[in-house]
């Protein structure tokens, strides 16, 4: 009931004061509705009484009246307020024209004295003035003692009339209205108190504020549209260089100044994003940079402050760093040439403006006396020796020729404009000989060797890669010659060096694909039987042919590849053994070559151990052939190796023996149970004593540290009959037979005579 009277005045905002309204418009139609009930209730009981009945229908009226009034107030505050107007003035007029008795009947005139108050409360000035000046008419009419009009025939007169009145002008102006007026005077005071807790809030607020902004940790301002400064913190007056107590200067640009600004990086946005990218010179000095401005609802301005003179140093060593860092992506370190990023670019912008009626080459130089400078005196030497060439070369070029560092060793020039190719070969003579021959470094005289490479701009180049590979082609060519020549580039050597790309990607290729395959060779023994197998290898390429392990067995070498070779053959010879030994229950020693990386490997032992537990092998089937010069390149790790193979009982054959430069007194120590003639010795027999004469030492030098001599490309029967005569003991050759496919050999050794008591190496399939 009291919440339905007294609305939650935070229900709505205090501007529109709706809440108070319904309140005390519902208070006094309410009060009114239950209050002079028993007033309503006593008159018509009278009335039924005496017969008036028609006072039942004025007090029925009245009563609907109040009810839509208090309907109406809550949905529509002025619906409302003016059927209670409406209902005064209805009220009044009815007592003044419906009773008979005039000095009973002119009290109604006193209701109508309240509807400027109601009407102020609820409409607002103009109504209420013009309530009060209406209500004149009526009060002239109490002064003249006259009705305003009278309806014959129409008496509501009852003989307790004057008690009703007056019972009603008590409760409407003893209850009803002050309780409205009680309810706008409680609002007064609860707007009077919320003004008095906003406004200490207000000063708690401002007090804060003034604490926040004064040490908030940054500078700041507060300024109109213009820049005026209309108030500013401890930090920002340091900041400018201001006293706010003396200096009357509001413009905030009158302290920072535009001309010396300084933009901290490229805008992409607005102006005032530009602003806040670039800094402003204060009067004293500092660089200032506007870092936060943000709009105010009063169309004021807060702006923040930063002291970037710290921050603009460090950009400023920033940008020289990567200025630097710049430099050192297209320069090379050591000799601050151009390096071959640099390089590639210049070409391309010459290549996409090529003149084809003049000639521009790209010319390499080799430095190769380096290798002798780095082992003789050290890397470092070898850099100053680097360093010096590259300002001799420089110096000896026409100027604005451009040069650069290739690689490592090699630097590289562009020669332009020129009419023919001779006069490029005449300009790189002249700049050879223009070149120091020998250069002095910490007190040592280091010779300058170095050969020169020219690839000649075609009319159809657009890659610069092409002409710098055409330029190193030639150099490569002028580097393998016996002389410090000149070399132009030959298309030969190019598709040479092509084609060893191309093995080096087709080996990888080769064994994923499988196009690998063992071949295996009989040695022979003096007796015609067959003592052993060499296991080799052939390479047959989809895009490439029929490749030569002597063509592809030195790129692999050279590119690294050879261990992925050796672990492909290593796991093939011995699957073969098992497979033969589980079908005829046994095998013949099988030889394979171990190249020179492979016998460095320091994982040799661990391979060969593995392969053979994996396909349960027995080291007396297995025969490591390595060639002589392969013995010397580690002696000591070889050495130990060979050693442990030999402990394991794998057998050891030196290969190609004869070719290398090792000493006798080398050979004593590697554990070699054979030794392999080469055949460039063994094709000279009958034909050049010398070899012949080579060939019975190399036996007698078998002899003597105990091992078993093989022959290898014994073509015919005179290098048979020479070989046996000698002491030769094993035999391999064309003359015998040929590399066989697996089937092949197969067959050839099941159809072997049984014999017994085979010799040392014999072996035949049942």
């Amino acid at each position: 009931m009291f919440r339905w009277l007294f609305l939650n005045e935070s229900a709505l905002t205090p501007a529109e004061h709706t809440a108070w309204k319904l309140s005390a418009l519902r208070i006094i139609l309410m009060s009114g509705f239950v209050l002079e009930a028993a007033v309503a209730i006593h008159s018509s009981l009278d009335a039924i009484a005496v017969g008036a009945y028609q006072v039942l229908w004025v007090v029925g009226f009245f009563y609907a009246v109040l009810a839509v009034g208090l309907y109406y107030s809550s949905r529509h505050l002025r619906a409302g307020a003016a059927i209670l107007i409406g209902t005064v003035y209805a009220s009044a007029f009815s007592i003044v024209s419906f009773i008979s008795d005039f000095d009973i009947a002119k009290f109604g005139y006193i209701f109508i004295y309240t509807t400027p108050i109601i009407a102020r409360l609820f409409f607002g000035t103009r109504l209420a003035m013009g309530l009060m000046v209406f209500n004149f008419l009526p009060f002239l009419l109490l002064l003249m003692n006259r009705p305003l009009f009278t309806v014959p025939g129409f008496d509501v007169t009852l003989p307790a009339s004057n008690t009703y009145i007056q019972s009603l002008l008590f409760l409407f102006f003893n209850t009803c209205v002050p309780l409205a007026v009680f309810r706008v005077l409680h609002e007064l005071d609860v707007s009077a108190k919320r003004y008095r807790q906003a406004s200490d809030a207000l000063a708690v607020s401002h007090a804060q504020y003034e604490e926040v902004f004064q040490n908030a940790g940054s500078a700041l301002l507060l300024t109109d549209a213009g820049g005026q400064i209309l108030q500013a913190n401890q930090l920002a007056n340091n900041l400018l260089g201001r006293n706010a107590d003396k200096d009357e200067e509001l413009a905030l640009f009158a302290w920072l100044s535009l001309d010396n600004s300084v933009r901290l990086k490229s805008p992409n946005s607005d102006e005032s994003e530009n602003m806040r990218m670039s800094a402003y010179r204060t009067r004293d000095g500092k660089l200032v940079a506007l870092e936060n401005i943000s709009q105010t609802s009063t169309e004021h301005y807060i702006v923040a402050l930063r002291d970037v003179s710290g921050l603009h140093s460090m950009h400023h060593a920033l940008q020289l760093s990567l200025e630097r860092e710049d430099y050192l992506s297209r320069h090379d370190a050591l000799t601050n040439l151009p390096n071959r990023d640099m390089l590639r670019s210049h070409l391309h912008d010459i290549l996409a403006d090529n003149d084809d009626s003049k000639v521009t080459a790209l010319v390499s130089f080799r430095l190769n006396s380096i290798r002798h400078a780095n082992q003789q005196f050290g890397a470092h030497t070898g850099d100053i020796l680097l360093r010096r060439f590259a300002e001799e070369l420089s110096r000896a070029l026409p100027k604005n020729c451009f040069c650069a560092r290739l690689r490592s060793i090699v630097f590289s020039f562009v020669v332009e404009h020129s009419r023919t190719p001779g006069e490029i070969i005449k300009l790189v003579e002249k700049v050879r000989n223009n070149l120091p021959k020998e250069l002095e470094i910490n007190g040592e005289n280091l010779l300058v060797q170095f050969s020169a490479g020219i690839a000649l701009v075609r009319p159809d180049d657009k890659l610069p890669d092409d002409l710098i590979r055409r330029s190193e082609v030639a150099l490569d060519t002028a580097r393998r010659s016996s002389d410090q020549s000149v070399t132009l580039f030959d298309e030969e050597d190019a598709q040479q060096i092509r084609r060893s790309v191309e093995i080096e990607v087709g080996i990888v290729n080769g064994l994923k694909q499988n196009e690998f395959r063992l071949v295996y060779q009989p040695k022979v023994a003096r007796d015609g039987n067959i003592a052993g197998l060499e296991a080799l290898l052939r390479w047959e390429s989809p895009t490439l042919g029929n490749v030569p392990p002597a063509e592809f067995i030195p790129i692999a070498e050279r590119a690294g590849l050879i261990r992925l070779i050796s672990n492909f053959v290593m796991d093939q010879v011995c699957s073969q053994i098992r497979d033969w030994l589980n079908r005829f229950g046994d095998c013949p020693v099988i030889a394979l070559n171990l190249s020179v990386t492979d016998i460095a490997r320091s994982d040799l032992l661990q391979l060969i151990d593995d392969c053979c537990h994996r396909h349960g092998v027995a080291s007396s089937y297995l025969e490591f052939e390595i060639t002589e010069t392969g013995l010397i390149a580690n002696e000591t790790l070889t050495i130990h190796h060979l050693d442990e193979l030999k402990a394991r009982g794998f057998s050891i054959a030196i290969d190609d023996f004869g070719t290398g430069y090792s000493s006798l007194s080398k050979l004593s120590h590697f554990p070699a149970q054979s030794v392999k003639i080469d055949r460039s010795f063994v094709a000279q027999i009958g034909h050049n004593k010398k070899s012949e004469m080579i060939i019975k030492a190399i036996i007698s030098l078998a002899d003597i540290l105990s091992c078993h001599t093989v022959a290898e490309g014994v073509e015919n029967k005179e290098q048979e009959i020479f070989l046996k005569e000698i002491g030769c003991d094993f035999f391999q050759g064309y003359y015998y037979y040929r590399p066989l496919e697996v089937s092949a050999l197969e067959l050839l050794l099941a159809e072997l005579p049984a014999k017994e008591n085979l010799p040392p190496y014999q072996f035949k399939l049942a």
